[in-house]
């Protein structure tokens, strides 16, 4: 890798900062229910480039990353509603605006960051462990979880701010709070007054395979996902990208 000027260095500093600052943000986001707005606020304008990735499959491209944010947003309201009849003495007199967000709360702190912004200042890539929890909402009613994974990030530098452009969030522990995560999880009784969320599913993916195998006292050794390393043109790298 080639030596940097004092300047060049500065640049670079400020842009592992704006990169954390970005990733702070989101995680945020989530944080507050504020999914509908994720993709205006902190993704590429590549529409047919993007990918957000999971587990079990990945959306590429504008119109699957947003179908995805907009069907979080839905589920949130669709529980915030049910809550409401629920609890109506805590609950009856809010709006809309005011009810959304109750019931679901996921924490996503992200942490042990590796950054590396490519030599042209074009790109950047980003690695970041998470060990979280959430409480979700369904058939059961609210039950918690927690969870251990990482955040894998490509970005792109656009009109001078940076933007996601490829995210992979892969967990290696996703779990019922009280249980074994080394073990198959027990589903809790369905509850008549949630009914109608056991029917939720999120759309479908672009890509449907496994990206990262959950946790299981059987998995065969799994490394993290890939490192950033130095480089100077995103070409010369790989990509976080599912395809």
């Amino acid at each position: 890798m080639r030596e940097y000027t004092t300047e060049e260095l500065t640049r670079r500093w400020e842009d592992q900062r704006a990169i954390k600052n970005l990733m702070g943000k989101y995680a945020n986001c989530v944080i507050l229910n504020r999914e509908a707005e994720i993709y205006d606020l902190f993704w590429s304008s590549d529409s047919d480039g993007n990918c957000l990735a999971f587990n079990d499959g990945a959306y590429i491209g504008q119109e699957a990353i947003t179908s995805y944010y907009d069907s979080e947003h839905d589920r949130v309201e669709k529980v915030s509603k049910i809550l409401q009849k629920k609890f109506p003495e805590k609950l009856g007199d809010l709006s809309d605006e005011e009810l959304y967000g109750t019931g679901p709360f996921k924490v996503k702190p992200l942490s042990c960051p590796v950054i590396e912004v490519a030599g042209d200042g074009k790109t950047a890539k980003g690695l970041w462990f998470c060990q979280g929890a959430y409480n979700n909402v369904g058939a059961s009613g609210p039950v918690s979880y927690w969870t251990w994974g990482y955040f894998a990030v490509d970005f792109l530098l656009e009109n001078d701010a940076w933007k996601i452009w490829h995210l992979t969030y892969v967990n290696d522990v996703d779990s019922l709070c009280g249980q074994s995560w080394g073990k198959p999880q027990k589903e809790y009784p369905e509850l008549p007054e949630f009914a109608e969320l056991k029917d939720f599913c999120y759309p479908e993916y672009t890509v449907k395979k496994t990206v990262r195998e959950y946790y299981s006292p059987t998995r065969p050794l799994t490394v993290t996902p890939e490192v950033p390393v130095p480089y100077e043109t995103f070409d010369e790298t790989f990509s976080y990208a599912v395809s």
